[in-house]
């Protein structure tokens, strides 16, 4: 199952570009989400007492979470990160939209598999 989450902090702003960016990416992906959860909450709310804390409750492996950026997860780095921690050992994927994170991969540029010039000098005098 394919899930879109959207979180905005306050009724004055929307979900629309959100649900945009979301569209826009799984059309690239060539992926249907199936199932969208939307809410308007403010992060520093206990990750229990948001839809997105059931909604990882439920989510099985193989399921894949769509997000328009990390930051809509948590308030803090380590909240995001406990987040992406916890959905990994789940064997769900992550993907968001716009810093284009991936879970599960590895993206390494060609340039930095080359070694170093300074590896590559001669350590005699």
């Amino acid at each position: 199952m394919i899930y879109g989450y959207i979180r905005v902090s306050t009724d004055k702003q929307t979900t629309e570009n959100q649900r945009y960016e979301l569209l826009k990416y799984a059309s690239e992906k060539k992926l249907h989400i199936d199932r969208w959860i939307e809410e308007t909450v403010s992060s520093t709310r206990r990750l229990t007492d948001r839809k997105l804390g059931s909604l990882i409750g439920e989510m099985q492996k193989g399921d894949t979470l769509l997000v328009s950026e990390l930051s809509r997860l948590g308030r803090s780095l380590m909240e995001v990160m406990s987040i992406l921690h916890n959905l990994m050992e789940k064997r769900v994927l992550v993907y968001t939209a716009k810093e284009r994170y991936e879970s599960g991969t590895i993206s390494i540029p060609k340039s930095s598999l080359l070694p170093s010039p300074c590896l590559l000098r001669s350590s005699a005098p």
